[in-house]
């Protein structure tokens, strides 16, 4: 099936590994420009080393100012368009809570541990898409894809209390862009990754990884190709009549 991306000009945020590197070389994949957004700079150069007329890069820390814009910014000046927006980029906080680890966990979560992972995971989300709409908006076709996470919809299974927040809330806020950008052809949606093998789980515990493994449906955790699958759908010609929607990718984990 042609999925109508040969061409098109994409974004993605985190993307110097995870889930976000995923997402980027499956969009390369079907044809797509893509600029690549990360602090980690080594992670960017690795990336387009692999495909250095596909990947432009953008080393951009989503706590300052001028981070969650600079992605937009670049596919502007390089391409003087953009299409497709996946925000992949996260952090998973310090604390830890959930149905897998014990009541303490919320006791241990500070303002400024919070601050980071709201700033990092939602306002910087917002902030990217807020700047891309307009960009989107002049060829009336656009695509807003924000990687969620299954924290937000159940409370985490090992996150605390701020990324389950950051995660639920950015569900919201995808739903309120889907309702407003929608008369510009631009659709807004939400993956729910449940536990994705990626870096990510290193800060998870063993006996957790292992434990949401056991009680998915299919007997195993996910990977960051399978999330980026959704989110080329997602992104696709075909998925024009999908928006303020979400999509869970967690093995039959959590039905919600």
């Amino acid at each position: 099936m042609n999925l109508g991306l040969e061409g098109r000009v994409a974004a993605v945020t985190g993307a110097a590994g995870g889930i976000g590197r995923a997402c980027a070389k499956a969009l390369a994949d079907e044809g797509c420009r893509v600029i690549v957004s990360d602090v980690q700079e080594r992670g960017l150069e690795d990336l387009v080393a692999e495909g250095p007329e596909t990947f432009t890069p953008v080393v951009a820390d989503l706590l300052s100012a001028g981070g969650p814009t600079a992605i937009i910014d670049q596919a502007v000046r390089t391409h003087d368009r953009l299409d497709i927006l996946v925000m992949a980029a996260g952090v998973f906080g310090t604390a830890r809570g959930g149905m897998f680890v014990g009541p303490e966990g919320p006791t241990a979560i500070t303002a400024v541990d919070w601050d980071r992972t709201l700033v990092v995971n939602l306002r910087a989300a917002f902030l990217s898409a807020q700047a891309a709409i307009p960009v989107m908006a002049r060829n009336r076709w656009g695509r807003l894809i924000a990687i969620g996470s299954v924290a937000g919809q159940m409370g985490g299974l090992a996150a605390g209390a701020d990324y389950a927040a950051s995660k639920a809330g950015l569900a919201g806020t995808m739903r309120s862009l889907a309702l407003n950008a929608g008369r510009f052809g631009i659709t807004a949606n939400t993956i729910n990754p449940g536990v994705i093998e990626t870096g990510m789980i290193e800060h998870v515990a063993t006996k957790t990884v292992t434990a949401v493994s056991e009680r998915t449906v299919v007997g195993r955790n996910g990977t960051g190709a399978e999330v980026a699958a959704i989110a080329v759908m997602l992104a696709s010609e075909q998925a024009g009549f999908v928006t303020g929607t979400h999509i869970d990718v967690n093995g039959g984990f959590y039905f919600g």
